[in-house]
């Protein structure tokens, strides 16, 4: 199963524990939930939405209050949260790189990360560092490498990265 695929099901399950989550705190009908998809995205069924479409449903939802609340241990947690500006790095570059014209500009955040990921697999696909299955199983020296590698390409390409 591809990278994105994982990602497709993960934010259909986000979408309709959405659904779950305004059925009972505003009795919103399936009728509700459908009109509220169908003017946001102009498709009926999640299963039908793009990308962008599932994005966007899912921005307009947590406006609403839907909250996602991973349910990780305490070492999860602090390892996340030590490597989290790392990943926020690699992402403000990406779309430093897609101004300047060097790669395509990611249709969302979901988009975004799939292609950081995807590009962050090649790059350590041969490297010392050893090969990485997803950025949130990356070392702090994976991550740094990739950051560093990206920089230099920003350079190459005269993107605004710092």
């Amino acid at each position: 199963m591809s990278t994105t695929d994982v990602i497709r099901k993960r934010e259909i399950v986000l979408i309709q524990l959405a659904k779950a989550f305004f059925a009972k705190r505003d009795g919103m009908t399936d009728d509700d939930y459908r009109a509220v998809m169908l003017q946001l995205t102009g498709q009926s069924s999640s299963a039908k939405l793009d990308a962008a479409g599932r994005d966007k449903l899912l921005q307009h939802f947590k406006a609403k209050g839907f909250v996602v609340i991973a349910k990780t241990g305490a070492a999860s947690r602090e390892r996340g949260f030590i490597r989290e500006p790392q990943v926020k790095k690699l992402l403000a570059m990406w779309y430093a790189l897609s101004e300047a014209g060097a790669v395509a500009r990611p249709a969302s955040h979901t988009a975004c990360s799939a292609a950081v990921e995807a590009w962050g697999k090649e790059q350590l696909a041969a490297h010392r560092l050893g090969p990485m299955d997803a950025l949130r199983f990356a070392t702090g020296e994976q991550l740094n490498h990739l950051v560093e590698a990206m920089k230099l390409w920003g350079q190459r390409v005269k993107a605004n990265i710092y």
